[in-house]
């Protein structure tokens, strides 16, 4: 399998080939040739679309990674019509668009991807103002989740306050209004190892992000602490699904 988003995250449509597929847990998971389609790990959702086989069209309603894969393998998870999953039993007759080597199309939800994208470049980038801020590195977030329209770095580190938040909110503001180039690359002794890299700043990371910090537009961001433990949510303050 040759996962094409790690060339580039705008990839929205391709022409492959199916190589495998398995029934578990009543869905089906369907293996490519060729894969745009992001899996889920790192707090970033897995991606969702559409395959098209032989004119008939399915909802893949997850991205997932093959848990007994050695090589990284990616699964789309589909579904029949309505979004709801099938009985893809032995007896179905469609089980035979997914013999290995028939074509396919694929084609990735791209609002939900780009959301995605400027979520996650968004929860980098405000842990890299806090460090310009406070002038040290700082611990990573203990959690980082991506929800759909909204995501969260949570801390336990005490020299995340209030007013060091609100400094990277200005910092943070000032840098996606300016904008600056994102690169995201492979390791070059580790396989399968990657980093995300703007303004200087490098963090460990294999997920989809914007090529450009301009790309993640205005958010809102809020502070909070609950037992010790603070968050810093960033939440998408409206569309912007064009593509650069």
């Amino acid at each position: 399998m040759s996962n094409k988003f790690n060339d580039s995250a705008y990839m929205k449509e391709i022409d492959t080939e199916i190589t495998g597929f398995f029934e578990e847990n009543g869905s089906l998971c369907v293996k490519l040739l060729d894969n745009i389609h992001h899996p889920h790990g790192g707090g970033q959702k897995g991606d969702k679309g559409v395959l098209f086989v032989d004119g008939r069209e399915y909802q893949i309603i997850d991205t997932v990674k093959d848990k007994y894969s050695e090589s990284g393998e990616v699964l789309l998870v589909i579904s029949g019509k309505g979004g709801t999953a099938p009985d893809f039993c032995c007896k179905n007759r469609e089980l035979s668009l997914f013999f290995p080597g028939k074509a396919a199309v694929v084609k990735v939800d791209w609002d939900f991807r780009y959301r995605q994208m400027r979520l996650h470049t968004a929860v980098h980038l405000h842990h890299c103002m806090l460090e310009k801020a406070v002038g040290k590195q700082l611990p990573p977030p203990k959690n980082s989740d991506i929800q759909d329209g909204f995501a969260f770095n949570r801390y336990e580190c005490k020299e995340i306050t209030p007013e060091l938040v609100d400094s990277a909110n200005s910092l943070f503001t000032n840098a996606v209004s300016t904008g600056a180039a994102v690169k995201t690359y492979a390791d070059a002794s580790r396989k399968g190892f990657r980093w995300w890299e703007s303004l200087g700043f490098k963090i460990p990371c294999g997920g989809a992000h914007v090529a450009d910090l301009g790309e993640i537009g205005d958010v809102a961001i809020a502070y909070s602490k609950k037992s010790g433990k603070q968050t810093v949510t960033i939440t998408l303050s409206g569309d912007r699904n064009e593509t650069p």
